[in-house]
């Protein structure tokens, strides 16, 4: 019998999708399912305003703040970095590019859980190109290859794909894991995502 395909979703600035990057690679592993990560790059949204910018606010904090809690539970080291005042979200559109790089050249796994390590357990900047090619040396690949990928615009057209494949998932938040069509939204959801994948008639 063919093993389970797990699709796993995914965005850099996500705090809950770096709780669950650590340790999904593995638990999917012993599930007996294959894992199929696919970074998405969220597309631009206007900043709200008013009494709607002040709500949104209270959310963000409140999440980060509930990202903690989860990420001493789990034993993650915690340094989330400084959000971008304007906007509250950083751009990974390179980091995700890099992620590309990184597949075609097997350290796929390696440079995905560096960048999340570096934005939320270092608080570095992951917009910043000397902090991807920090993370693609440190998973064993050359930063200087990276960086002209990155110059050469070789990998950014994956980005467009990858959006259109959340509209057929129906994708609308990360970190979401689909199998057999069935949708597993959050870091809190990864147990039933387990069980799905052990249960001999698939749920």
């Amino acid at each position: 019998m063919a093993r389970k395909q797990v699709r796993y979703f995914f965005a850099f600035p996500s705090p809950f999708a770096a709780l669950a990057d650590g340790r999904i690679d593995d638990l999917v592993a012993r599930a007996g399912a294959e894992l199929i990560p696919i970074p998405i790059v969220p597309p631009p949204a206007s900043p709200p305003t008013g009494l709607a910018a002040q709500l949104h606010e209270f959310k963000v904090s409140y999440l980060l703040e509930d990202a903690a809690r989860c990420a001493r539970k789990l034993g993650v080291a915690w340094n989330p970095p400084r959000l971008n005042p304007t906007t509250g979200v950083v751009d990974s559109t390179d980091a995700v590019a890099g992620y590309y790089y990184a597949r075609e050249h097997g350290k796929e796994r390696a440079y995905r859980n560096a960048v999340f390590r570096a934005r939320w357990s270092e608080g570095r900047d992951i917009a910043d190109r000397t902090v991807l090619a920090a993370c693609a040396s440190g998973a064993g690949l050359s930063g200087d290859e990276l960086l002209a990928a990155l110059d050469g615009k070789r990998y950014h057209g994956e980005i467009a794909s990858a959006l259109a494949l959340c509209l057929q998932e129906r994708i609308f938040g990360v970190p979401i894991f689909v199998v057999d069509g069935k949708r597993f939204w959050g870091n809190d959801r990864v147990d039933f995502l387990i069980e799905e994948l052990r249960s001999p008639q698939g749920g």
